[in-house]
């Protein structure tokens, strides 16, 4: 079955991450989910967050700033939140 987005008529595409099913449109990005896959996702970034070892305390910055040459340009960012993962953002 092709769905088509309530916002801007644009065909959406459905995908499966951590078992749950999302529909996103490919014109405007929106995703949209079915009952219950919010607090779904709600549970699974509690659980991720309860999950992670606390960050350890920021090294105290010099008064001159260190000039890098590639500024972490071209790297993966580290995962941030369960959420960001599933979204890919």
């Amino acid at each position: 079955m092709n769905l088509e987005c309530p916002k801007c008529a644009a065909p959406m595409r459905s995908y499966e991450r951590n078992g749950i099913t999302i529909d996103q449109c490919t014109g405007c990005r929106g995703v949209f989910l079915d009952r219950g896959e919010l607090e779904h996702l709600i549970d699974a970034e509690s659980a991720f967050n309860t999950t992670r070892p606390a960050a350890a305390a920021a090294p105290r910055q010099e008064s001159r700033p260190e000039y890098r040459d590639n500024n972490g340009y071209g790297q993966r960012r580290k995962k941030e939140s369960f959420l960001g993962d599933l979204f890919d953002f």
